[in-house]
């Protein structure tokens, strides 16, 4: 009677301890349901290493440009934006003849023109064209250079340049 009784409790305890444990507090996402292209992200593979950090403090968040010439339109071509867990980048330029790059060899192209620049929100609109033009190593006979400019506080500067 009582190994029928132990046995009894025991399977009770068990019973209980399985269905407790099913009974979990946390959702578990399995599936992107958010729609967000991570194609071109630049992924954090080392804990503690967020690729997102340039190791550069810019103050903006993002950068775009194009600039067309007479015989080539989107000669230049560059999309910079920095997001909460990741960097995106594209880089084309015409003229030095890279093709369309992404990501982290887009990254590498763009750091060190980004760091050139050294563009600050209270720049004047001609000295944010000639720092991007001396840059980016832009020759005069451009077409247009459209830039667009989200700074760290959210705010947005476009420059459209056409001659």
């Amino acid at each position: 009677m009582k190994s029928k009784k132990t046995f009894t409790v025991a399977s009770l305890l068990l019973s209980s301890a399985l269905f407790l444990g099913a009974c979990g507090d946390k959702d578990e996402i399995t599936k992107d349901v958010t729609n967000n292209n991570t194609e071109n992200d630049i992924e954090d593979n080392a804990p503690g290493d967020n690729p997102a950090d340039t190791g550069e403090s810019f103050e903006f968040r993002k950068f775009e440009l194009e600039v067309d010439y007479p015989d080539q339109p989107e000669a230049l071509d560059v999309n910079y934006e920095e997001k909460k867990d990741s960097t995106d980048a594209e880089y084309k330029n015409v003229a030095d003849g890279s093709s369309e790059v992404t990501g982290k060899e887009a990254m590498a192209k763009l750091k060190p023109l980004l760091v050139k620049m050294r563009l600050k929100e209270n720049m004047s609109e001609e000295v944010i064209i000639d720092q991007i033009v001396s840059a980016f190593g832009i020759e005069d006979n451009y077409t247009l250079l459209e830039a667009s400019i989200t700074w760290q506080n959210d705010e947005k500067k476009e420059i459209v340049v056409t001659k």
